[in-house]
């Protein structure tokens, strides 16, 4: 499909104005959105909206239409038509955005029909065969929760699930008329739910309400273990809503920016410009802050269309200048650091520090078993250390990233633990940083271990800051060393 915008030439009136009217809403709701500060779900409704005026698509309604179609049935047969062209992708990002194009479809379908907008009493739980990201929009503010069959954590309807807050399930869908009660409790939608179930569903809920006011209260307090030992709190962050809420929370700063997210689309490697212009807004409210710039990490799972899992976690010289020489000029007003990931030599190291700007420093990611092994020489040419544990999981146990046996909690197993206790102790004594910026840092089961063996930086997702600070004031090293000394054996 195209992105240019225009009504198409001999577009049925009906039709135009009916494309013309979805558009016209999802530019509202989208200025609204970013009004309102959400910079990201804002971007995805914009995209709706260039899809509402793609020519394309509006030509091959038109087709439809001429063949002599009803016009319901010749915009949705066209949605269709591209929906199942992106679905077919082998990139999981692309492929995501055919539900965009399928919720467009439907919303133009519903003007022809002259269906009027939903009224929904909330708090609502949506739930249909394939949601679209509009779906979660249209009653973000009354929205308790959404159910789809169809769709995977790369779709837009994820990321603005995330971006609300609100729990999103997929694989499940409920054959019940709108308006049915029902109760989403975990991967869990109970339709029709009894009294006794309802009723803990709202207790559940408003419990979950204040113990989230709970931990809020606490943001003033320091991060610090009953004995003493104090802990630094960082975040993880790749949307500059992401790095406001970090702020808001109590960060002293970001201990991961991811840099690919917005370029897994992107037909080519981003240059200069473009690498700044995704940058600087998640920046800019880390000023004073650290900021520790990941450089381009398209792992298998989140390729952009240009690259095979075979070339994606090492940056080819050219590229990785690139984006050396914008990362040092969108974070300027920060106290930057850059971070390779997938570092598994000191020659990485050393090549990337010559190719960065100025005297900022060049830290490594240890994720792998080669890195572990590696690790002094690592420790060496590196500034600062960073373990990502997710992926030295997946590496240490033989998992693949996807697997759902692939949890934070198995951090804690004993060839994981040692290789984090062993990057550790190579920090210690070449006298570099050290943080963990997986997972791990933030599962109540793992971050005793990883105070217990020295881990005094930990950085975390945003939403989850208050509870690991609380968790940590609940702690004693003694007790979490003694408790690492018995898994380590």
């Amino acid at each position: 499909m195209s992105s240019g915008v225009g009504g198409g030439t001999g577009l049925p009136a009906d039709l135009g104005a009916a494309f013309d009217a979805v558009a016209a809403r999802l530019r509202e709701r989208a200025e609204a959105l970013r009004a309102g500060g959400h910079t990201e779900p804002a971007d995805i409704v914009e995209t709706m909206a260039l899809i509402a005026d793609d020519p394309d698509l509006r030509g091959a309604a038109a087709t439809g239409l001429a063949a002599g179609q009803a016009p319901v049935d010749a915009v949705t047969a066209a949605a269709s038509t591209y929906a199942d062209l992106l679905a077919a992708l082998p990139d999981p990002t692309l492929a995501g955005r055919a539900a965009d194009v399928r919720q467009v479809g439907r919303r133009v379908a519903a003007v022809l029909r002259g269906d009027p907008a939903a009224t929904l009493d909330g708090p609502v739980i949506l739930a249909g065969h394939e949601l679209g990201a509009d779906d979660l929009l249209e009653v973000a503010d009354d929205l308790a929760g959404a159910a789809s069959l169809l769709g995977g954590p790369n779709a837009h309807v994820a990321i603005v699930a995330r971006a609300l807050g609100v729990p999103l399930v997929f694989g499940v869908t409920p054959d019940a008329p709108d308006g049915t009660p029902a109760v989403l409790d975990g991967a869990t939608l109970i339709v029709d739910p009894t009294p006794e179930q309802e009723h803990a569903a709202r207790e559940a809920v408003r419990a979950a309400e204040r113990h989230r006011a709970d931990l809020a209260a606490g943001r003033a307090l320091p991060a610090v273990t009953r004995d003493g030992r104090t802990v630094t709190l960082l975040a993880n962050v790749a949307t500059a809503e992401e790095s406001r809420a970090a702020v808001a929370a109590g960060a002293e700063g970001a201990g991961l920016v991811r840099t690919e997210l917005p370029f897994l689309t992107a037909a080519d490697w981003p240059d200069e410009a473009a690498h700044a212009a995704a940058l600087r807004p998640v920046l800019d409210p880390l000023a004073g802050l650290v900021a520790t710039v990941r450089t381009l990490d398209f792992a298998p799972d989140k390729l952009p269309p240009f690259l095979t899992a075979a070339g994606a976690r090492q940056l080819p010289p050219e590229a990785l200048a690139t984006q050396l020489r914008a990362v040092v000029a969108a974070g300027a007003a920060t106290r930057l650091r850059v971070m390779l990931p997938m570092v598994e030599s000191a020659d990485q190291v050393e090549a990337a520090r010559a190719l960065l700007p100025g005297a900022v420093p060049c830290g490594a990611m240890v994720e792998t078993a080669a890195a572990v092994e590696g690790i002094d020489g690592i420790a060496a040419a590196a500034d600062f250390l960073s373990i990502g544990t997710n992926d030295l999981t997946a590496s240490l146990l033989g998992l693949d990233r996807l697997d759902p046996a692939l949890t934070p909690a198995r951090a804690a197993d004993r060839p994981v633990l040692r290789a984090i206790a062993a990057t550790v102790a190579a920090a210690g004594r070449h006298d570099r940083p050290l943080s963990v910026c997986g997972d791990a840092a933030a599962d109540p089961h793992a971050v005793p271990l990883l105070i217990g063996v020295g881990c005094r930086i930990l950085s975390v997702t945003p939403s989850a800051l208050d509870a690991v600070r609380a968790r940590i004031r609940t702690l004693d090293t003694a007790e979490c060393a003694k408790a690492a000394a018995a898994v380590l054996g």
